[in-house]
């Protein structure tokens, strides 16, 4: 069960209260919508399009063609379920069925022509969740036929399946083999390839393939199941589960060793940054940046082999490098069953000195000829920003984040709504600012929003969070341009300046927190949230709104959501970012003092101006300028003091000076 987050916190004087009990999100059955629908069928076409053509010998095939008798060589497949065997069906044509299921398409298999199975628990619930008709909890098996594979020196199960669950992020279902008669069976992930939550619907259909030799290979006695929620659950109790064409094979690949990803960055977590501040880079004396290679063995050979790290610049040079040697065992030579990936994790001892794009590069090298070497490397681009910190790609900010429920009229309101993402910061010595929000054109002028900044405590999920900084807004028309041309970023800055310590986590979002007719709406990286660095601030069962942890329906995206830190930007330095020159007169001001800005090519444009504490005196997202530019700023109500005005450039440069205020 996931963990929820419950805080408490101060902002500009008052004492805002969020709590919430540890529990999952009060989310409920709905049907597709057509969107959802086409886009499903959409990626399962193009999902068995580019399945593998490798010859394989055929160990066991099923296509159902006999329902629960087997087409096969081995003989009958058994079922069970807490519906006296009535959840688990042979697909009929208004599979599947119920109250929320039923304009779901059939699953859209190879052979789902002849015959398919399908665990309809929405059509066993009998209707719409009522107080009369709760929620059922539900659970079952379909186990195959005993299996002897004793010559086989591999075991591959590919299968055609789709499937919705409700209404809980964790899926219900696993694949378990035996070869033990039953005695043990050993799970494994029945969709690695699906990050979609409760709700969602996955791909239709969506191939999945899974080594199985550890278990299977060499075995006169093997067994699958295919089980849903072995242990029940209510929180899982609508929509289907589609099988079809199952086929277990030998792996015809003996020397294939893959690099899955490389990934750059986060130390204490899971290395997944896109945007690093030079000031939050590690050390080279630390030994620099440390790049992840996550790799598998998808042939049969063992292998000693060396995984090469590498740092490039734009122009692919390579800036640094270094290697470690591995041994990389087949899955039939695992100590368990499910160790088919790996990783590895190496210092590259650089330190970047400018901002900028640089990619890592993970190789594996074997001494043998790799039957499939395009795999063998995999590159991962990243920026060095000079005061910026997030997880996202703003050139892969294809979809939006919004509520999940609602319409937006006053019978039908939208929920308290809000998103964001986890950072570690790695140095002392930085000062957060404020965050850079990409807004979605779907977001209501008007909306009452807050950004704030939590630092974590003791609790993976926040739950004991200390509120460091933040600030309260309503969403300005000129946030929230034509989706497909916003190219930058809103400067949103926090009421005060707030130092955050090296080695520790934050949070960094934006919120709604009250329900209404007004939408929050954020850009986002689609299925990008790799590292599980995103929160989502959604509902608990008992009604409170507070921040959740990880993969949910909501949480299958990035937002693009980033922290600002102290600026990295002198006035030598402005001519890489665009700018000529930022001067303000006079100074000192009495009045007014204008901020004269001289701009190369077009850029977006904002201020702010803090007091010598780190107090936010005034600031404004101005818009976009081009060449010589000014700006009045009235100072008049400033007390008589020393100031830093900030110009901020397309939300990521934030170049300062100084103004002296007199009367």
């Amino acid at each position: 069960m996931i963990t929820a987050l419950a805080l408490a916190f101060a902002a500009n004087a008052q004492t805002k209260h969020y709590a919430g009990k540890a529990t999952h999100r009060k989310v409920v059955p709905r049907q597709q919508t057509e969107a959802e629908i086409r886009l499903s069928l959409e990626n399962g076409i193009a999902n068995k399009a580019q399945a593998s053509s490798q010859e394989r010998d055929i160990l066991f095939s099923e296509d159902f063609a006999n329902g629960f008798n087997g087409n096969n060589a081995f003989g009958a497949w058994t079922n069970e379920d807490s519906g006296g065997n009535s959840i688990w069906m042979v697909a009929d044509a208004n599979s599947p069925a119920g109250a929320y299921s039923s304009s779901d398409p059939a699953l859209a298999s190879t052979s789902a022509g002849n015959g398919w199975i399908i665990f309809d628990c929405d059509l066993y619930q009998g209707g719409e969740i009522t107080t009369a008709n709760p929620a059922e909890a539900v659970s079952g098996y379909l186990t195959s036929p005993v299996m002897d594979f004793s010559s086989a020196q591999s075991a591959i199960l590919t299968f055609e399946h789709y499937f919705r669950f409700c209404c809980y992020d964790a899926k219900p279902m696993f694949l378990e083999v035996t070869n033990d008669a039953g005695l043990n069976w050993y799970a494994f992930d029945v969709a690695p390839e699906f990050l979609g939550g409760a709700n969602d619907a996955s791909d239709n259909p969506l191939l999945t393939t899974i080594d199985i030799s550890a278990l299977a290979a060499g075995q006169p006695g093997v067994q699958i199941r295919f089980a849903w929620q072995p242990d029940g659950n209510v929180t899982h109790s609508h929509y289907y589960w589609g099988l079809d064409d199952v086929t277990i094979s030998t792996n015809p690949a003996v020397n294939d060793i893959r690099v899955i990803a490389c990934t750059n960055g986060d130390i204490f977590n899971d290395f997944q940054f896109r945007a690093i501040p030079l000031e939050q880079a590690i050390p080279a004396d630390a030994d620099g940046m440390i790049v992840g290679t996550i790799y598998t063995n998808a042939g049969t050979a063992a292998h000693q082999a060396n995984i090469k790290v590498e740092i490039l610049d734009e122009a692919m040079n390579v800036l640094a490098s270094d290697s470690s040697d591995v041994e990389i065992l087949p899955n039939s030579l695992m100590a368990t069953p499910n160790d088919v990936v790996d990783s590895v994790f190496i210092a590259s001892g650089w330190q970047p000195t400018v901002a900028g794009t640089y990619f890592a590069r993970c190789t594996v090298r074997t001494l043998e000829t790799e039957e499939t070497p395009a795999d063998n490397s995999a590159l991962r681009k990243f920026t060095i920003t000079d005061d910026e910190f997030g997880h996202d790609d703003p050139a892969a900010l294809t979809t939006t984040m919004e509520p999940i429920s609602g319409t937006g009229t006053s019978a039908d309101p939208f929920p308290e709504t809000g998103y964001g993402n986890y950072l570690t910061v790695y140095n002392d010595g930085s000062t957060a600012y404020g965050a850079t929000i990409r807004f979605g054109t779907a977001s209501t002028t008007g909306t009452p929003i807050t950004i704030l900044l939590i630092k974590q405590s003791t609790d993976y999920n926040l739950t004991d969070g200390e509120y460091i900084a933040g600030s309260e807004y309503s969403i300005d028309p000129s946030w929230t341009p034509n989706f497909s041309s916003q190219t930058y970023p809103i400067y949103l800055p926090f009421d005060d300046g707030a130092a955050i310590e090296g080695g520790s986590r934050y949070f960094v979002g934006i919120q709604t927190t009250s329900e209404g007719t007004e939408r929050l709406s954020i850009k986002a990286n689609r299925e990008f949230d790799e590292d599980f660095s995103t929160g989502v601030w959604a509902e608990t069962v008992d009604g409170d709104f507070i921040w959740f942890f990880g993969l949910t329906s909501v949480c299958d995206y990035t937002p693009g959501v980033r922290l600002v830190l102290s600026e990295r930007i002198g006035v030598e330095e402005t001519n890489t970012i665009g700018l000529n020159s930022f001067t303000v007169n006079p100074n000192p001001a009495r009045d007014v003092a204008t901020l004269n800005f001289d701009l190369q090519g077009s850029h977006y444009i904002a201020y702010e101006v803090r007091d010598i504490t780190g107090k936010l005196m005034d600031w404004k997202n101005i818009g976009q300028f081009s060449g010589a530019n000014n700006y009045q700023l009235d100072v008049s109500s400033y007390p008589v003091g020393q100031y830093v005005v900030r110009l901020v450039i397309d939300g990521e440069h934030l170049v300062p000076t100084q103004l002296q205020v007199t009367k």
